[in-house]
């Protein structure tokens, strides 16, 4: 195999809106990719667990033929990882990663090589991602959520187990069995309950997260927390210094002094939603800046991570937009559709300072 310069996560870009896991959703990244880098060499890796869930099976098969993929036992994203530090390649995925900081200490405040792949009114929109610098509580509580959702306790093993006769005289009958309940004798293993035969079974990979219900965008300015705002389905929300002359532009300035309010662009930026829920951001107006996840300089100003005008970049829950030096902030997050009480949650603009 030639040496990859991108890695797709195909299982995480596999799943769509509605619970869909589709393989031509991966055909359609790595087809755009070439268009956009022509002579690239993309190489997906997909889980095994996720091929038996998809709808059209026969194009990863045709994929693996053509050797452009790789079906992995288990959870892939250790494997794409470690693909992509042997070759120094990007990765092409929604996941932030946080589960593997400490071994891959070049995700912490990515900018270059984790790219998003996002759909937007039909064509695939390509974006680099700033990935946050994660804490160790943060990596702790990421690495927990990973093991849960693989039915896993022991934090060092994807390995699992089942017994071969179900049901069976065990009190863990039809339960995963962890390496440190089964044992080996010859060439058998067995369940340390019953001592019935056990065998290793695939480890189901986790499924990516979806949008359930709202984005919702919580207004900072610098580190109080002034308001929440729902972000809405059509054209989302451009958010501003707004007056009563512009009714469609949100303000995230009212309180702000003189100079602060000046570092915000009368429209600019806009948080809308791709055809998959997700939300993305688009830095408007060539004066002032917005910074996505930025690392702060010694005076806490954001000193990376700089929006391009006009480029539409993907957001996941946790991301955090920086409006100027820091005076405004907008964190990304997730609402229960039925709504959690802590917004307004008409998403509309209004000018002057209002909601």
């Amino acid at each position: 195999m030639s040496a990859p310069d991108v890695i797709i996560d195909a299982s995480n870009i596999a799943h769509g809106r509605g619970g869909t896991v589709s393989f031509a959703r991966v055909v359609d990244v790595r087809e755009a990719w070439l268009r956009e880098h022509p002579g690239s060499y993309p190489y997906a890796v997909l889980d095994g667990a996720v091929r038996g869930r998809l709808e059209d099976r026969a194009l990863a098969d045709r994929a693996g033929r053509e050797h452009w993929l790789e079906l992995h036992q288990g959870d892939a994203d250790d494997r794409i990882l470690s693909m992509a530090a042997q070759y120094g390649a990007a990765v092409i995925s929604e996941d932030n990663f946080r589960f593997a900081r400490r071994e891959h200490t070049w995700l912490q405040g990515n900018t270059d090589r984790i790219w998003s792949a996002r759909r937007v009114r039909g064509r695939v929109v390509f974006s680099r991602r700033s990935l946050s610098v994660a804490t160790d509580e943060e990596i702790d509580a990421d690495r927990a959520r990973k093991r849960g959702k693989a039915g896993l306790r022991d934090p060092d093993s994807e390995l699992r187990f089942r017994h071969v006769e179900e049901p069976s005289p065990c009190r863990r009958s039809g339960s995963v069995l962890t390496p440190p309940q089964v044992y080996a004798s010859g060439d058998r293993l067995y369940c340390h309950s019953c001592d019935q035969p056990a065998e290793e079974t695939v480890a189901e990979a986790p499924v990516p997260e979806t949008p359930d219900g709202r984005t919702v965008i919580t207004v900072m300015h610098g580190y109080a927390v002034l308001r929440t705002v729902d972000v809405p389905g059509d054209d989302g929300l451009v958010i501003g210094r707004a007056s009563r002359s512009r009714p469609g532009t949100t303000d995230v300035t009212d309180g702000l002094g003189p100079e602060a309010r000046g570092e915000i662009s009368r429209e600019h930026v806009r948080i809308f939603l791709d055809d998959d829920g997700r939300p993305m951001a688009e830095h408007l107006t060539d004066n002032n800046a917005s910074f996505l996840n930025p690392v702060l300089d010694r005076y806490g100003r954001p000193s990376t991570a700089r929006l391009a005008t006009r480029t539409p970049y993907g957001l996941e829950p946790g991301d955090e937009l920086v409006l100027g030096t820091g005076s405004v902030r907008l964190r990304i997050s997730e609402g229960s559709s039925e709504g959690d009480g802590d917004g307004d949650g008409d998403g509309g603009g209004a000018g002057g300072g209002a909601w």
